[in-house]
């Protein structure tokens, strides 16, 4: 177990603000994002949203009778989007005015990563990937005074120990730790898994 990652330090969430932070996704528009490399469009306005492009601001225009008017953005590594976007995870959310068409109200806006070895994110589902690293952190999360879960990502390699065995591979021993857990208490432990090839 030597090569186990340290141990994370992990926080408790009241159900309350698990609760509110539900009612806030809930909440939060939706655009459709396709593949990346679609850059005509990008930092115009528009009644709709393209596939391939997420939108940074949104508001109402009598430009586009009673849809909301999107301000498109290209996805790319660093950049601030009211959605996520397809082949991206995140690695942080915060609430903002800028992705709610309501006068006074905030929707979640999320910070826009390429997967990438050792890359801290706010979801485990990124192609290609596995984890190795469950904290509890208040990036991951856009409701005020609450966290949400963040996952360490990591390569899968033979001999690597991992929260999640990815498609494709296999393992040769397992362990428990606290690594793995989304328990608050340093003796929760979940299961890790030495990667081997099948």
């Amino acid at each position: 177990m030597s090569s186990l990652p340290p141990l994370a330090r992990t926080v408790r969430r009241p159900a309350a603000a698990a609760s509110a932070l539900a009612l806030v996704l809930l909440a939060a528009p939706t655009a459709s994002a396709g593949t990346t490399g679609t850059t005509g469009l990008d930092n115009t306005w528009s009644c709709s949203v393209p596939a391939g492009y997420v939108y940074d601001q949104i508001t109402a225009s009598s430009s586009c009778g009673t849809l909301p008017r999107y301000h498109l953005r290209t996805p790319v590594d660093g950049l601030t989007s009211c959605v996520t976007a397809t082949g991206f995870v995140h690695d942080s959310t915060a609430m903002t005015r800028n992705c709610s068409m309501s006068s006074g109200s905030t929707n979640p806006s999320y910070r826009l990563r390429v997967p990438a070895d050792l890359l801290t994110s706010c979801t485990s589902a990124a192609s290609g990937f596995t984890y190795d690293l469950v904290r509890s952190i208040a990036a991951c999360s856009p409701a005020p005074g609450s966290t949400g879960y963040s996952y360490r990502l990591r390569t899968p390699a033979v001999g690597r120990w991992v929260c999640k065995v990815p498609a494709g591979w296999s393992y040769s021993a397992t362990a428990a730790t606290h690594d793995c857990s989304y328990g608050s208490l340093p003796g929760d432990t979940a299961t890790a898994y030495l990667l081997k090839t099948p």
